[in-house]
């Protein structure tokens, strides 16, 4: 096996490999406005195709000893502020990685949604 820098003329084999087999799990990445793309190849046959992308992620900490209608406030702020730079930057996607069950049923209702699959990530 062989791998590669992505290139445009890949893609069309790889549209069809996700048309075959992931195109009920997720929308076709475009993998060639990605940080880096890279194809795995076995007998000039692609095998694996993989990207990095950057995502746009929201960190809030909140001082508790306000009251629940204060911080509610100041969270409906900075997800517009955080909306707002996401566009900007032309990201399509706001992520949060959220530990506490109210903060999410908040975050829900504000129009986040779960992911397909679950997050995992490793340090560099």
């Amino acid at each position: 096996m062989i791998i590669r820098v992505a290139q445009q003329s890949d893609m069309e084999v790889v549209k069809q490999i996700h048309a075959k087999f992931f195109a009920d799990e997720f929308e076709f990445p475009n993998f060639m406005s990605m940080l880096a793309a890279f194809v795995v190849e076995e007998d000039g046959e692609i095998v694996s195709i993989g990207g990095i992308r950057p995502i746009a992620e929201s960190i809030i900490v909140t001082n508790k000893k306000f009251s629940p209608r204060d911080r509610r406030t100041a969270l409906l702020l900075l997800l517009q502020a955080s909306l707002f730079a996401t566009d900007k930057f032309n990201f399509d996607q706001l992520h949060a990685f959220v530990q506490d069950e109210k903060w999410l049923k908040q975050l829900v209702q504000y129009g986040f949604q779960p992911c397909k699959g679950e997050a995992v990530f490793v340090g560099v």
